[in-house]
């Protein structure tokens, strides 16, 4: 019997990447940087060189990305300040993740490009906290992923204490 013979997704994901559900705007990250109405922002952090956002189709509580504010797609445009400075924001909200969440591992990543699972031509970091035992009865039989928190409550939570992390001595202190 195989019980997992169907590919991982986000819910709700399909009719964005089939472009059904995606706004009018020539770039949805560059839209959620200059708060663009036509956007839905989950923005919990932002500074000059990057922003935070709740990815809007998690694959679990908490599935940020880590955002450039200059529009590059490539990993390679990244300057070493750029780096340097993100690789230290996905620290800091590890360490968020960890005192609020608990998790048991986490996913770290880039989808540089369509053929490589990218939708959205951005550069942007994924930070996917993973939890063990995510799979359950209503997961695997009902072909349903059950997110235990909804994503306003997760944006409360994030944004009430992130600045405890990424604060400018933290980012300095590397």
């Amino acid at each position: 019997m195989i019980i997992f013979d169907k590919w991982l997704q986000a819910l709700g994901k399909l009719e964005y990447v089939q472009g059904k559900a995606r706004p009018n705007v020539d770039c949805i990250l560059c839209a959620v940087r200059n708060n663009d109405e036509r956007v839905t922002s989950l923005k919990i952090y932002e500074d000059d060189l990057c922003f935070i956002v709740l990815n809007l189709y998690p694959y679990n509580p908490a599935h940020l990305m880590i955002v450039t504010q200059r529009h590059i797609t490539k990993f390679l445009e990244l300057t070493k300040e750029e780096l340097l400075h993100i690789t230290r924001a996905i620290q800091g909200i590890q360490l968020l993740l960890d005192d609020l969440y608990s998790p048991k591992g986490y996913n770290i990543g880039i989808n540089q490009g369509r053929d490589a699972g990218g939708s959205i031509d951005h550069l942007h970091f994924h930070l996917i906290p993973r939890y063990g035992s995510e799979l359950g009865f209503i997961d695997i039989v009902g072909k349903t992923r059950v997110l235990p928190e909804g994503l306003d409550d997760v944006k409360k939570k994030l944004e009430s204490n992130i600045n405890k992390y990424l604060t400018k001595k933290f980012f300095e202190s590397f």
